[in-house]
């Protein structure tokens, strides 16, 4: 070969080098497409028209706030996978009837694997007998009684329960009472003949432990408006203290009593936010001296200025309704069970929820939270997380702390 020729030769090859170098150059700095994001429906059913609307639309606007996050945060990640959730909301009225009904659309139109919401025990009923069969991951979100018949239990393998018992923040408001107010000795318990008996029992050996006494024990009927006549009949045996026991109608409860001249501690161990009392009752001279289960939005932590802010962008100057705090959290919870599991199936998605039990499992509005029950209830799926309590004075609001959650 003349050199004429192999320089040819060695000029042809140095081409392919130099274009293959290019070509693998090239192809490993192209990022490949990103695969696209999946969606979730979640179903929700609450009361959004009826007694119990105001909490209920804040929680539905709590969800969709929790929606909107994850969507920023680029979602959860299963596998190679990444996904959102997308809320589908129903109404159910406070009836178990229309509940029902919500769920079977929500079940056999919508196609939805997993269920949140509803604050009475017939609604929770009322989803769970569609949801079941369905084998449709339902997270209750509220109880009145724990240890009702439709709370969870070891038979209800896809029913989880994403709130605390109000049960649980009995200790911790009768330690802030006893200490706060030491001549405060008489309590007079009001709340609706919806079966509160065994929290009322347990009440009263609290009470006792403590030095305290139950010295009434007052009943309404569910549907009541007026609760004049109601606290007639408790202040006619002059109680040092109120405890509303358990009421999302606590406010209109406070009206009653401070109208009719009760001037002592008002205790409402409802979920039911303080911003929601200042709101609603709106009057200095009658929140005074109430004590409420719930943080204090006046003096906001990271986790509230975030939905307050989202609350503002979205609903301008409309008063913000700390209910969304509590709802927030159920989806992120769902969200953390999922990551867990590595799975968006319902069954692997609640048995990935029962062993997240050590505390600090779970990320929450309040800090740390973990799920358990399995010695009360029998399987570990009831959320456990710390408990807030905010005083109010003279209508302002002034935080307290949170108690632990209670041992099991």
């Amino acid at each position: 070969m003349n050199r004429k020729k192999s320089f040819g030769v060695l000029a042809s090859l140095l081409v392919i080098v130099i274009v293959a170098v290019a070509i693998v150059t090239l192809s490993s700095s192209v990022t490949p497409a990103a695969a696209p994001v999946k969606h979730i429906k979640i179903g929700t059913i609450m009361g959004l028209t009826g007694p119990l609307s105001v909490p209920s639309i804040a929680f539905d606007r709590g969800w969709d706030f929790y929606g909107d996050k994850l969507k920023e945060q680029g979602g959860i990640k299963i596998g190679n996978d990444r996904y959102v959730f997308d809320f589908i909301h129903e109404d159910s009225k406070g009836a178990a009837e229309t509940a029902g009904t919500a769920a079977n659309k929500l079940v056999t139109q919508d196609k939805v694997k997993f269920i949140i919401g509803a604050m009475l025990e017939p609604e929770v009923q009322a989803i769970y007998q569609v949801t079941a069969p369905a084998k449709v991951l339902y997270g209750m979100a509220n109880i009145n009684i724990p240890g009702h018949p439709v709370d969870v239990g070891p038979n209800k393998p896809l029913l989880v329960r994403l709130s605390v018992g109000p049960d649980s923040t009995q200790p911790g408001d009768l330690d802030y009472l006893k200490k706060t107010y030491p001549n405060a000795k008489n309590i007079a318990v009001v709340g609706p003949n919806i079966g509160y008996e065994g929290m009322i029992d347990l009440l009263k050996a609290q009470a006792s432990q403590r030095g305290l006494t139950v010295s009434l024990v007052e009943k309404w009927e569910w549907g009541t408006t007026d609760f004049v006549p109601t606290y007639t009949r408790v202040l006619a045996s002059k109680p040092d203290v109120v405890f509303a026991m358990n009421s999302g109608q606590a406010t209109d409860q406070l009206k009653a009593a401070r109208q009719l001249g009760f001037k002592g501690p008002f205790i409402s161990n409802s979920p039911l936010g303080a911003d929601v009392f200042v709101f609603v009752v709106n009057d200095p001279v009658a929140l005074t001296d109430v004590l409420v289960n719930s943080p204090d939005v006046f003096h906001p932590t990271d986790f509230i200025k975030d939905l307050m802010r989202r609350w503002k962008e979205k609903f301008g100057n409309e008063p913000f309704i700390s209910d969304c705090i509590h709802s927030s959290d159920m989806p992120w919870i769902l969200a953390q069970a999922m990551e867990k599991a590595q799975s968006i199936d319902p069954e692997k998605v609640a048995a990935a929820l029962e062993t997240m039990t050590a505390p600090g499992s779970l990320k929450v509005a309040f800090g740390q939270g973990h799920m358990g029950g399995k010695k009360r209830f029998g399987v570990n799926r009831v959320l456990y997380r710390p408990l807030p309590l905010t005083r109010i004075m003279n209508g302002k609001t002034e935080f307290i702390g949170f108690a632990p959650p209670p041992s099991e």
